[in-house]
């Protein structure tokens, strides 16, 4: 599997709820990228539950810090892992060293070897 980590900072959207993003490549030439997101994702499903996609989650997110919103639960927002397939972006952000941890023991990334 091929992936490049970023630890997020101020340059980054979604800082604020992530600290790490996994990009993965949207060239054919360059690797497997569609696909080796695409079993990212069913891992990160496996392994810490379904999530929205991050624009989705923040909105969400918003809506459950109105004290008259009732519709979203705790629950309902994942805070392990979200995603982006934005502009043809393959991406998923995690949240911490544990969730990046895993992901990277479980998938060692061809692209350091």
């Amino acid at each position: 599997m091929r992936y490049q980590v970023t630890k997020l900072d101020h340059r980054h959207s979604h800082k604020a709820s992530f600290n790490y993003m996994l990009e993965f490549s949207k060239s054919a030439r360059v690797g497997t990228g569609v696909l080796d997101f695409d079993r990212s994702r069913r891992w990160m499903n496996q392994t810490w539950g379904w999530s929205q996609d991050v624009e989705t989650r923040a909105r969400l997110k918003l809506r459950k810090q109105d004290p008259s919103n009732t519709a979203v639960q705790e629950d309902d927002i994942n805070r392990h892992w979200a995603y982006s397939v934005q502009y043809n972006d393959y991406r998923i952000y995690l949240n911490s060293d544990k969730e990046l941890n895993w992901f990277v023991l479980a998938h060692p990334n061809e692209s350091n070897s």
